[in-house]
């Protein structure tokens, strides 16, 4: 099942936040909005995400250094790994899982236009795999009560 399917429900979910800007801005605003994850920009340019990890990772990395002191273009992560509405779910969460993130942004037409955390794709999987589930018992009822006749 393509990603498209689980976009009609989170399609605008991304917040985004000047580079410049302190890690302590960042969590302001992931508090404010309750979010996890934000795209680091440099003018109209995606440049990184900053996730509730690397939260935890600028604390360690900057010690004693007040949040307040430290630009998100230190403590962001420059790598980005992204996915298209095309791409299977299935595979999506396997990429998540073997690059150890939890955050990944959607990318169409060259934009970032979701993103989606891992708790997101497999909620909606199993949502899909519950209704696939309740079909098929139905239709094995069915099969049951036709063998009776």
């Amino acid at each position: 099942m393509p990603i498209q399917d689980a976009l009609e429900q989170n399609r605008g979910n991304v917040t985004k936040i000047d580079s410049a800007l302190s890690v302590e801005d960042a969590i302001n605003l992931m508090t404010e909005r309750d979010i996890s994850a934000l795209i680091i920009m440099e003018g109209d340019h995606p440049v990184g995400i900053f996730t509730e990890k690397d939260v935890l990772l600028t604390y360690l990395k900057f010690e004693q250094k007040p949040f307040s002191a430290i630009k998100l273009k230190s403590a962001m992560t420059n790598r980005m790994i992204v996915a298209k509405p095309e791409d299977d779910i299935d595979n999506t969460i396997c990429l998540m899982i073997q690059s150890g993130i939890r955050h990944i942004p959607i990318v169409e037409k060259g934009k970032i236009t979701s993103v989606f955390n891992i708790c997101d794709l497999a909620h909606h999987q199993v949502g899909d795999l519950s209704t696939e589930l309740h079909y098929l018992e139905e239709y094995l009822d069915d099969l049951h009560e036709a063998g009776r006749d």
